[in-house]
This record gives structure tokens, sequence and C-alpha cells, in this order.
């Protein structure tokens, strides 16, 4: 019973005191995460300028003018991608952490004396401020002090370590850029290595444009040449970014042109624009490199003091295969402007399909000559098979016997016309060799030409496909029509309307 009452008043005490530390605890603060503080608010497009002044190193400025940016001092375009890094990182930037609000001594963290300091000029006036110090131990953050202000702040690495960095990385790397749109001729020399099919060569390539997606090659041969590898080509160039510059003065470059290589280039290309003055761009030797699978050149463009150090790897773009440029969509016609197909079929012994069908595009459809629409997508099939032939070999350009391909006399004569009245003749040979792929499937080919080209090619056998089956429709429907033909002249005339005389009766043309 002792024991009982023991633990009885042991358990009162315990309730009394936790009823006091109940009624006299302090209060709860209602605690969030910290969210840091915001220490710029402005929108992208209002920076104009960047002025970072360095311990020990001379000041840069970035201004915007004119609607681009320039490294003032100099005659550098500003690095559109450092530009823009300035721009994303600092427009909101927010803090990690508030470190100390009055520092004692602010060369702990970078700051004072020994930091870098940034001034940033707004499109209205305004200025912001602000020095970036050293990271902190963690390194994944670095110390900040907004201008004017004593607090310091910590904020993501990535905000402000591009500041220590030397003039040449604010700099804009690509240094040929262009609208590939604009360019109207390409003239390029090329010194070609020797292999072992041929000694070393210099080449004197000269491509023009004669339409919005249409090149044509003017030397070493004449012919059409390949628009996605142009624009290839014209990209590589416009992509050009240095890896290093060697800034000099007009007498300095005259004098070391040779030991750059630059005086007899083995690349030299100039291009011609629509609405500016041409461009020309020389590389010359090999230049030194870090990176052992990294090939690099001294480049130069004509009127400008800097050389530039580059990947070399236009040298390998513009001494590729002349086949690799040429056109292989031989037709130059686009599906969407053919309006007009007519094609021509004879009969290949053992077989005997043969015929001829003509279709026209009309009020968002196919008809056939008669004005009757056309079911099925074979017209479609044939527009764009033929107009858009693409070939997958050049066989000659000057042939001497046709019939050796059985152009002679085709086997197939389409005719492709557009509403400008304007045509193309595809005409279709003897069968090709084969294609075989690694199982051992073939695919079947055809000889081609284009009537008034001397050139034959190979295509895929599809191109004859699609022609066999427009006459093959084409013949169903001429049976139809005179099934129906021979079954009106079979109705009594008294039988047929008025203003329908039966097939073959004065009323007939």
């Amino acid at each position: 019973m002792k024991a009982f009452r023991g633990s009885l008043v042991a358990a009162l005490l315990l309730l009394v005191v936790g009823v006091a530390f109940w009624l006299l605890r302090p209060p709860v603060e209602d605690r969030t995460p910290d969210e840091g503080v915001r220490i710029f608010d402005f929108e992208k497009h209002e920076l104009v300028k960047v002025h970072v002044e360095r311990p020990g190193a001379e000041p840069i400025t970035l201004e915007e003018r004119d609607g681009r940016w320039i490294i003032a001092g100099t005659d550098f375009v500003a690095g559109r991608s450092m530009v823009n890094r300035v721009k994303h990182q600092l427009h909101d930037l927010t803090s990690r952490a508030t470190v100390v609000e009055d520092p004692e001594n602010p060369e702990l963290y970078g700051l004072g004396a020994n930091a870098i300091k940034v001034e940033l000029t707004l499109r209205d006036g305004r200025t912001l401020a602000f020095e970036a110090g050293d990271p902190n131990p963690s390194s994944v953050s670095y110390y900040i002090r907004p201008i004017p202000g004593d607090t310091v702040y910590t904020v993501k690495k990535s905000a402000v370590d591009y500041y220590s960095l030397t003039l040449d990385e604010f700099r804009e790397r690509r240094f040929a850029g262009f609208d590939s749109k604009d360019v109207t001729r390409m003239d390029a020399t090329i010194d070609l290595p020797a292999t072992d099919e041929r000694p070393a060569v210099r080449r004197h390539l000269v491509v023009e444009r004669t339409g919005d997606h249409e090149w044509q090659m003017l030397e070493p041969v004449q012919m059409a040449a390949n628009d996605d590898r142009m624009r290839r080509l014209l990209g590589r160039v416009n992509a050009l970014k240095a890896r290093d510059f060697i800034e000099v003065d007009d007498a300095e470059l005259q004098a070391r042109l040779p030991e750059w290589g630059l005086d007899h280039p083995r690349l030299d290309i100039t291009l011609s624009f629509a609405s500016r003055e041409p461009l020309r761009l020389r590389v010359g030797a090999d230049a030194p490199s870090d990176n052992k699978y990294e090939q690099l050149a001294y480049v130069l463009v004509e009127g400008d003091d800097t050389i530039y150090i580059a990947r070399r790897g236009l040298l390998d773009d513009f001494g590729a295969d002349l086949e690799e440029l040429r056109n292989r969509r031989v037709v130059q016609m686009r599906e969407e402007d053919v309006v007009a197909v007519d094609a021509t079929l004879r009969a290949e012994p053992g077989e005997d399909l043969e015929g001829e069908a003509g279709v026209r595009y009309a009020a968002e459809q196919w008809v056939w000559r008669d004005g009757v629409p056309v079911p099925g997508s074979t017209p479609k099939r044939v527009a764009r098979y033929l107009a858009e032939l693409e070939v997958q070999a050049f066989v000659d350009d000057h042939p001497g016997d046709l019939s050796q391909y059985g152009l002679d006399d085709p086997v197939a004569r389409v005719v492709l016309r557009n509403a400008a009245g304007e045509e193309r003749v595809v005409l279709i040979g003897a069968p090709a060799e084969p294609l075989v792929d690694a199982e051992g499937r073939e695919r079947l080919r055809r000889y081609v030409a284009i009537e008034g080209s001397p050139s034959v090619y190979v295509a895929d056998n599809r191109v004859f496909s699609v022609v066999q089956d427009l006459i093959r429709e084409g013949n169903r429907k001429k049976a139809r029509d005179l099934e129906k033909a021979a079954r009106r002249e079979r109705i009594p005339s008294e039988a047929l309307p008025e203003d329908e005389p039966p097939s073959g009766s004065a009323g007939d043309p």
C-alpha cells in the first residue's frame, strides 16, 4: 500500500512540473527557411554597360552601342555568351546567406582593397555596384558586398567567378559571322595534299547562288551544287571560334605573314554578299595545341589586325571530293510546284504494261485530263519522287553512247510542268546494277537522265514504279471509259436524253 501511495505522489509531482513548464515556456517563433536577400532586380534588356575593375589589371568595360556590344577602348566585339552570362546571373541575384553586417576586416573575405569592383549601368541611367571577393571555405559560393552597403553575403559561384578572367575571355570568339542567306558567291582556293591516286594540287572552287536553295558550280567543273552541302560549308566558316588571339599592328602583320603561313595560305576563301562587303578569310600553318586531339591553325580575316588561332577542320571540309558537292537532286523542281504530269511508258521484254497518262492539279486536287478526280495518292507520289528525285550515283557526264544505259529509247518519259509553264523531262532507262545490303537483299535501280542534260545517273527503282502505277491506273480508267461508252452504244437512241446523243450519231464532233 505504501509503494502504491509513493507512485501516486510521484505521478502527481510530474504532472505539476509539466503544467508549470507549459505555462511558463517562452513563446515559439514561427520560423521559415531563409530564402535569401534579393540583391539586384532588373530586366535583362535594361543592362547597357558593365565596368569591371580588378586589382593589378586593366579595367574592362563592355558597352552596348547601336545594338551591339563592344569592349570599350578597343576594336573588339564583346562575346555574346559573356554579355548574356552577366545579364542572366545578375538581373535577379539573390544571396545564399548573410555572413556579417559590418565586418571589421573585409579583406578576410577578399573584399575592400582586394576586391573586384563591378558597376552596372541600366538604360534609364541608374547604376548598380558591388564588390566580388573570395570563394567561401566550401568553394561553392563567393563573398559579395553591394555598394553602397556594409553587409557581406554569399552568392552562387557562377554569379561572379568569371570577373577574374582575362580580357580575351570577354571577347567574341566567333570572328567570321555572317548571314548565310545573304551569300551570293563563294571563291575558294585550297591546297590538296598528295595521295596514292594523285600528286599535290591546288584547287580553285567557284560556286554561285542561282536561287533560294540552288547553287551552280563554275570551277573546277560546271555542275549544279548541292544546297545542303553548300549550307554546311558556309556554316563551318560561320561557326569558326578563336581558341586564342594574337594582336599585331599592320607592319608586324606583313612581316610575320610567312611565319604563320598566311602569305601563301593553304585555304583562301572569299564570300560575296548581297548587302555587305565581301569577307576574305585565310587559313595558314598549323598552330601549337595543348590538346593532341585538337588540330589548330592560324587564321586571318582580311582587314583585321588580329591573328586568330582556330580549329583547322575547314581544310578537310573544303578539300572533300567534288562529288560530295554535287547536287543529287537533279530535276531541280519541288513537289508543290508541279501542276501537271504527263507520262509515257513502253512495254519491256516480258512485260505487257504500257501506255500514256496525264494528270493535272486543279482546285486543290489531282484530276485526269478530262477533269475527273484521281482517287488515291499516286499523282502526289509521282510529283514527289520525280520532281525531288535524288540520284544515288553519277555515271557519266559525257556519254558517247546512250544505248548502253537504255536511254536512247527510254522505257519511260515523264514531263513535269509548273505554274509558270516551265518543264522538266525525266527519262528512265534500263535497269542498273542493284544495291546489295549486308543481308544479301537487293534494291533495284535504274539509269535516268534529264532531257537537255548530257549526264547519266543511277536512281532507286521506285522512280520507275510510281510511273508504272500512274500508267496502270490510267489504263484502268480508259478501260472503264470504253466500257461505259460501249454500254451507251447499246442503249436505244430514244432512251437517251435529248442533249446526250449516242456515240457515233450526228451529234458527235
